[in-house]
């Protein structure tokens, strides 16, 4: 006699896992990568937002000092004064980096008082396992992501 009750034999619920074990199998690696690329950009912008934000306390002349950036793999740092060595560390505002970023290139940049003119130029190159995003810094102080 045949069983007509409703219900799944154990094929067709194995045949459901496998197949969800193969479509997560593909997502979350999908979704990893979004994430980084998310981070690198969002931490590119960071830190071109606090180039300019130096540059424009350094042309307003903000406490009548110059402003600058110093940058580290771990974290860069809004400073006050002509270097981050003389710097006065109570003004300091710091912004950590995650571990999956490394930064190479210009590491500290100070911005003229009144001027805004870097001391230095050339480029901050952040990257991820992903992608690489670099930050120019001009002559004229101009500060762009490239």
């Amino acid at each position: 006699m045949p069983n007509n009750q409703p219900g799944f034999t154990l094929f067709e619920i194995l045949l459901a896992v496998a197949i969800l074990a193969i479509l997560i199998s593909i997502t979350i690696p999908l979704g990893l990568d979004f994430y980084k690329s998310q981070q690198l950009e969002a931490n590119t912008q960071g830190i071109l937002q606090t180039l300019r934000r130096a540059q424009s306390k350094a042309m307003s002349a903000e406490l009548d000092f110059p402003w600058g950036v110093y940058l580290t793999n771990d974290n860069y740092i809004l400073f006050r004064g002509s270097s981050y060595a003389s710097r006065d560390s109570q003004y300091d505002e710091v912004f950590d980096l995650p571990l999956t970023i490394s930064l190479s290139g210009i590491s500290e940049i100070v911005f003229s008082k009144l001027e805004g003119r870097p001391n230095v130029t050339g480029d901050i190159i952040l990257s991820s396992s992903l992608d690489v995003m670099t930050i120019n810094i001009n002559e004229a102080g101009r500060v762009n992501l490239q």
